[in-house]
């Protein structure tokens, strides 16, 4: 029968690593467990033949290595492309659809929409467009995004009234499918004066990828959106 020795015995031994061979050779077997590690100054060691650097004292140099002057770019201009439907049914009249990597397309105002051009007060966001068409009332469901309405280039998606009594109807200017709209905007109207990354934009619509590419030559790019204010004496 197996003694208490032999069964306290491990079967397999742990190789000691050189770190481990290395405190043995210096200070012995019975005066490593009572020696104070924390005592030992720090030395750059190596371990997998790869060396360990000492830690960092200073990160001020760091720093002025980084240009923190340049703004970062907001989320909505750093993941989507805008593109501009300027007059679109009146003087400016004018409508920004930001285009997704992943195609997914974010509907605003443009910033020379004659309501920010003329800095007017939005009173109302109504998304019932028709006496039988809700736009709030949007339902989808899965990847496919079923039950959703159906959008063509001159479909409504909302009704903006300002506090002058005068009221805008704004097309999507894209064919697709309605994902959701801004329900904040029924609340609170004002949000509408912030930037789409912060709650002023009106719907969000998966794009008809058939005519797209189509879509898109049809539609004003960001360098000539800036052209075309100039030629009408407009600031973005």
């Amino acid at each position: 029968m197996n003694s208490i020795e032999d069964i306290a015995e491990p079967l397999n031994k742990r190789p000691k690593t050189n770190l481990e061979e290395n405190s043995l050779s210096q200070y012995g077997s019975n005066e490593i467990e009572n020696q104070d590690f924390t005592s030992i100054p720090d030395k750059i060691v190596t371990c997998n033949n790869q060396e360990k650097f000492p830690p960092d004292e200073n990160i001020i140099s760091m720093l002025e290595e980084v240009n923190l002057n340049n703004p970062l770019p907001i989320i909505s201009d750093r993941y989507f492309t805008p593109y501009y439907k300027l007059n679109v049914q009146r003087h400016r009249d004018d409508i920004c659809i930001r285009i997704h990597s992943n195609r997914i397309v974010m509907l605003s105002l443009a910033p020379s929409h004659i309501i920010y051009h003329e800095n007017k007060r939005i009173t109302l966001v109504n998304f019932k467009v028709s006496d039988k068409l809700d736009r709030s009332l949007n339902k989808v469901s899965g990847k496919s995004k079923h039950g959703a309405q159906p959008l063509q280039k001159h479909s409504n998606i909302c009704e903006i009234t300002c506090s002058d009594n005068e009221v805008y109807m704004v097309k999507c200017c894209i064919n697709g499918k309605l994902v959701e709209i801004n329900e904040s905007l029924i609340q609170k109207p004002e949000l509408l004066h912030c930037p789409p990354h912060k709650g002023g934009y009106l719907a969000i619509i998966l794009p008809n990828l058939k005519f797209l590419d189509e879509t898109k030559t049809s539609l004003l790019t960001q360098e000539q959106y800036k052209v075309s204010l100039l030629e009408r004496g407009s600031e973005i």
